[in-house]
């Protein structure tokens, strides 16, 4: 049999990012050009999707109430909520994590993606097509997604 010999280690405490000078930058290098498009892209959209929900829910960009019809949705209130919040603030968020150059950077950028793509599919579902719009929207999403496994920063 092994004989094990108990070995007296000091415990660690946790680090606490508090207590550190270190800068708010995780990693290291400058983005490619394929993470600098993916950042333009998540803070355009961000920002569209953010200030497009608050007109939608305003009024300020009205569209035809037959559009709701066999929707789950009585007025365009929770679709701008939605779409301000869920799409607009999630690529506003995944925007900050590849600026900052996080490991998961290119997870954020997957998921902001996907969320469009979401969007749009929900909405070419519940009202159709409406407008050449939507299928560029879808397009964007799938770029996001494509540029999300690219590298986004240099070593």
């Amino acid at each position: 049999m092994a004989e094990f010999t108990r070995m007296d280690v000091q415990p660690r405490k946790p680090a606490n990012p508090m207590d550190d000078n270190k800068p708010l930058v995780i990693a290291h290098g400058p983005l490619t050009l394929w993470g600098r498009i993916l950042l333009l892209l998540l803070f355009l959209n961000g920002f569209g999707g953010v200030f497009g929900g608050i007109g939608v829910m305003k009024a300020i960009m009205p569209f035809p109430e037959v559009w709701l019809e066999g929707t789950p949705f009585h007025s365009y209130f929770l679709p701008g909520l939605i779409l301000c919040v869920i799409v607009g603030g999630g690529h506003l968020a995944a925007a900050f994590v590849v600026l900052l150059r996080s490991p998961r950077a290119k997870i954020a950028g997957l998921f902001a993606g996907l969320i469009l793509i979401g969007w749009m599919l929900g909405e070419l579902k519940l009202i159709g097509f409406q407008a050449p719009i939507q299928v560029w929207f879808v397009g964007v999403g799938l770029l996001e997604v494509g540029l999300s496994f690219a590298k986004l920063r240099r070593s």
